[in-house]
């Protein structure tokens, strides 16, 4: 596997979304406290793994998704 050179916007986007699933994690605390660590990032990744579905049953939701995206795009939000 050659090494590729990764820019800038992705390590920082990597960043911001390493710094939301710590947010998550945090909040998935709150709601059951005896939850250990490891066990709060697991129930983490099955809440990201089931976000499409989330998704499906909200349109409202997937609309907010591209009013975002729009914006990032036209870089309002970074």
């Amino acid at each position: 596997m050659t090494k590729q050179k990764i820019s800038s916007k992705v390590v920082r986007a990597r960043g911001l979304a390493i710094y939301e699933l710590e947010k998550l994690y945090d909040y998935i605390r709150t709601i059951d406290p005896e939850l250990e660590p490891d066990q709060a990032i697991v129930l983490a990744a099955f809440v990201l793994a089931d976000l499409p579905n989330l998704f499906k049953l909200n349109p409202e939701l997937v609309d907010r998704t591209k009013e975002i995206a729009t914006d990032i795009k036209l870089g309002s939000r970074r």
